[in-house]
């Protein structure tokens, strides 16, 4: 080549610009997923609401069976303490609003099948 010649280039299509753009933003896009969104999306998991305790947190307060709930109840164990194959006479259930309630073992089965979640119970005890 000359010291004088240009090098003449061909002129670039609508298709090159596009893919070349759209390479770029779609780098950026990436970038912006895998290191900008995932922490900003994890920072809140495992904290408490703020203003108090979570729901879920005071209702497991409430199934491990206390010494409270022993002389509240008497002749009934923990769920997790009951060992025998005889079934429970009656179970001892959290309710949804956070109180604790002796109730029969055909009731909280019922509960359980049931289709709304308005009546639900936790059973926490069993009774003999």
């Amino acid at each position: 080549m000359d010291k004088g010649q240009r090098v003449h280039r061909r002129r670039r299509t609508l298709v090159e610009h596009l893919s070349r753009s759209l390479t770029v933003a779609g780098l950026a896009w990436a970038v912006v997923v895998l290191y900008v969104a995932p922490p900003a999306l994890l920072a809140d998991i495992g904290e408490p609401p703020r203003g108090g305790e979570s729901a879920l947190s005071a209702t497991r307060s409430h199934l491990d069976w206390t010494d409270e709930h022993a002389r509240r109840f008497p002749h009934c164990v923990g769920v997790a303490a009951w060992s025998t194959t005889q079934v429970p006479a009656s179970v001892v259930v959290l309710r949804r609003n956070g109180d604790l309630q002796r109730m029969s073992l055909g009731e909280a089965l019922r509960r359980a099948e049931s289709i709304s979640a308005a009546d639900d119970v936790w059973t926490v005890g069993a009774c003999r």
